[in-house]
């Protein structure tokens, strides 16, 4: 009973909460007895923190919607033993049911908080006021959780450093579980209990979280997002104009404005009827703000898809595309009206649609990506009768970048495995090797003959990734490596050193200054280049007689000022050039 009590006091009403929330506080007591054993690393270690914590917010959602509904204790640990039983299955299982993890926990957040309120009768206010403590628990949990874990790794340093306590390694465990089991557990005892009480703003006005809250969506946010709406209306009006489809970059800009602006919509909206003028037209007029840019959006990632194929982003932002579609019609409708429980569980319901299966993100990537890799290799005829051939050199750049794009595009999903069967009875299969991820996709894609794709000719980026031989003659003295800084003013040069401004690169050394234009530098270093990076020796060339300058890595980009971004090199100079000056 003694240490009940004292339990209690450390994590205030422990009992309780282990009383409402059962199931998430058994699964994250289990994950951090099994991270504080079997430690947590790129393997199963990762599938289990994964799984646990899937179920972690899918069991609470579930207690939660239990608790809303009004429903008895034991069929609320039904529920959420239902609930983290199946999601962990998605969340450990990955590459068997293609999960996305992000989209994943990006669909299991808003479930959670609309979770208590999916009945009959919810009232907005307090949906409103449940998810503004749920945001300043979720902070809070994790506030708890670092300091917990930087007061204990100060101690444990402490003594390591003042005794050589030899316990070190007790930091990892020390973090693992702050993260596994301090923080969810003060997170589930600082959930909100009360699913009816309802904000009332007027109440509250002049309190210190309500000024904080009316400031921010009043002066801030909703001035923010009305620059942000006129910018991207007024590019619509360009393409319309210019009659050209909207750049890659639009797709990002249209999401963040309509997850952004839909955010802010959430936020003000007890305010819909008391705040600033342009806030309220805001309120009203939202709807009307995401026509255009849902036009935009649509255009812009249909040319993506044509053009590269599914990846998770692109999919991610289609069901961006297909939520601000489905928002616009609703708004039109409801306005102010509007629930806002059908537009978080919108959101909520197409991330957990798209995070698995054979029509989730990973799924359809692997299809999609996969069907232009065999068109590829059936093009350049490394797939020939149904086996895998040597391949021609050089492939054609378009062709050679692609591929290589579609390997690191499925490494990143997790699908390298399934082009095991195009290497059936090839001795050089490289699944042969029990490779990483990361070397297997760099196998494949050498065995396809696939080099990363070339940078536009405006850009120079390279670093050497082979070793160089040169023969010095007697008397010359290697210097370096020498990393050239960008100069921004006149003050004086140090010896030894390199440095460049807008049009030169100066190297300073002992007894001489050497000065070279930095377009007819990186010109020179170009021809140089090979067309397979993996292959790049360090380039070598002599600038003036007697001095060989020796470039391992350089990034730059010659329609900028200055062109050059940073440069290592190396010299090769004659020994009686370095000599220290005489003394006069």
């Amino acid at each position: 009973m003694r240490w009940a009590a004292r339990l209690d006091r450390l994590i205030p009403d422990l009992s309780a909460t282990l009383l409402r929330f059962p199931v998430p506080a058994v699964l994250s007591l289990a994950l951090c007895v099994y991270v504080n054993i079997e430690g947590i690393d790129g393997g199963g270690g990762t599938m289990v923190a994964a799984g646990a914590a899937a179920g972690f917010l899918a069991s609470g959602a579930a207690h939660l919607f239990a608790e809303g509904r009004g429903l008895g204790r034991g069929m609320a640990v039904l529920l959420a033993l239902a609930a983290a039983g199946s999601v962990g299955l998605l969340g450990y299982f990955v590459r068997l049911f293609d999960t996305n993890l992000v989209f994943l926990f990006a669909g299991l957040i808003p479930l959670v908080m609309i979770a208590p309120f999916l009945h009959a009768g919810a009232r907005q206010e307090a949906l409103w006021l449940f998810n503004l403590r749920f945001g300043l628990t979720v902070l809070i949990a994790a506030l708890i959780g670092i300091l917990f874990a930087v007061g204990l790794s100060g101690i444990v340093e402490a003594l390591n450093v003042l005794f050589g306590a030899g316990i070190g390694d007790l930091h990892e465990h020390i973090w693992l579980t702050a993260m596994a089991l301090v923080a969810p557990i003060y997170g589930l005892s600082l959930m909100p209990r009360s699913l009816t009480e309802e904000i009332a703003i007027a109440s509250h006005k002049g309190a210190l979280l309500e000024r904080g809250i009316s400031v921010l969506i009043n002066y801030i946010a909703v001035p923010v997002i009305a620059v942000y709406a006129l910018i991207l209306h007024a590019y619509a009006v360009k393409i319309g104009l210019d009659r050209e489809l909207p750049k890659g970059q639009i797709a990002t800009m249209v999401s963040i404005f309509a997850i952004g602006g839909t955010a802010i919509w959430l936020i003000a909206w007890p305010w819909r009827d008391q705040g600033t003028r342009l806030l309220r037209l805001f309120m009203r007029s939202w709807f009307f703000l995401l026509i255009l840019p849902a036009v935009l959006l649509g255009l812009a990632i249909a040319r993506r898809l044509a053009d590269y194929g599914v990846t998770p982003d692109r999919y991610g932002v289609v069901l961006v595309a297909v939520w601000v579609a489905a928002l616009t019609a609703y708004l039109a409708i409801r306005r102010n009206r509007a629930d806002m429980r059908a537009i978080i569980g919108a959101a909520a319901v197409l991330l957990l649609v798209g995070s698995a299966g054979p029509m989730g993100a990973n799924g359809l990537t692997f299809r999609s990506q996969f069907q232009r890799l065999i068109a590829i290799l059936e093009q350049t005829g490394v797939l020939r009768d149904g086996a895998i051939h040597t391949p021609p050199k050089p492939l054609p750049q378009d062709q050679s970048s692609g591929g290589y794009s579609i390997v690191y595009a499925l490494r990143d999903i997790g699908a390298l495995d399934r082009l095991r069967p195009l290497f059936a009875g090839d001795a050089k299969s490289p699944f042969a090797t029990d490779f990483t991820d990361w070397s297997l996709a760099q196998a494949l894609t050498e065995r396809f003959g696939f080099t990363a794709s070339t940078l536009p000719a405006d850009y120079l980026n390279y670093s050497a990734n082979r070793p160089l031989s040169l023969d010095i003659s007697t008397g010359s003295l290697l210097l370096g490596p020498f990393q050239a800084a960008q100069r921004y003013d006149q003050l004086p040069q140090k010896p030894m050193t390199a440095e460049f401004n807008g049009t030169t690169l100066t190297i300073l050394l002992v007894k001489q200054t050497i000065t070279l234009p930095l377009d007819e530098l990186m010109a020179e270093i170009r021809k140089r280049l090979s067309t397979d990076a993996a292959t790049q020796p360090p380039v070598s060339f002599t600038v003036r007689p007697g001095v060989t300058m020796v470039v391992d890595s350089i990034y730059g980009n010659t329609q900028s000022t200055p062109p050059l971004s940073s440069l290592r090199f190396w010299l090769i100079v004659p020994q009686a050039g370095t000599a220290p000056a005489a003394t006069p």
